[in-house]
């Protein structure tokens, strides 16, 4: 069972990345994008890592997209041809897919036998709090802060680009 949840995930976590690079709107894109998280979520939390799971829900499908949609909304990039035409009537199945994807994935993750194994049993401590806070603030601590500091300037940028032109002191 928990082959086929791995297995189901990654096809989903495709899907969701090529309808992201494939939309016209931006903000049809993020959406894809959290779905795509999502996925990303439940390959955690079949391969035994649950707070990663979590973790990846709350940091990358909330606070960033949340981030991302907040910029797209305020930068109001120029309007595509296409991107005001509606769906094609026989398109519109396809709405059902990402929640009928993660019901689907909570439903076999829930009634999923815990004594059959992917692969061999992880490490103990492997996912917990402890495993990973040891690592981001032992051994990747550089890489943390870097990260931590290209999130800052890329908020600052985009707060920069919304202002408009006119308040902008180098213009």
């Amino acid at each position: 069972m928990e082959g086929l949840l791995f297995w189901f995930c990654g096809g989903f976590l495709l899907l969701g990345g090529l309808m992201m690079v494939l939309q016209r709107s931006a903000v049809v894109s993020a959406v894809w994008l959290v779905f795509a998280f999502i996925c990303a979520a439940g390959i955690f939390a079949v391969l035994g890592g649950v707070f990663l799971a979590v973790m990846q829900v709350l940091v990358y499908a909330g606070a960033i997209m949340v981030l991302f949609l907040f910029v797209i909304m305020m930068l109001q990039g120029p309007v595509l041809e296409g991107e005001r035409k509606l769906m094609p009537v026989g398109m519109w199945p396809l709405i059902a897919v990402p929640p009928v994807a993660v019901l689907l994935l909570i439903t076999g993750y829930l009634r999923s036998d815990a004594t059959v194994a992917f692969a061999a049993a992880p490490p103990a401590g492997f996912g917990t709090v402890e495993a990973v806070a040891g690592l981001l603030l032992g051994r990747y601590l550089l890489a943390f802060e870097l990260i931590s500091i290209v999130l800052l300037v890329a908020l600052v940028g985009a707060l920069a680009l919304g202002r408009g032109e006119r308040n902008q002191p180098w213009k």
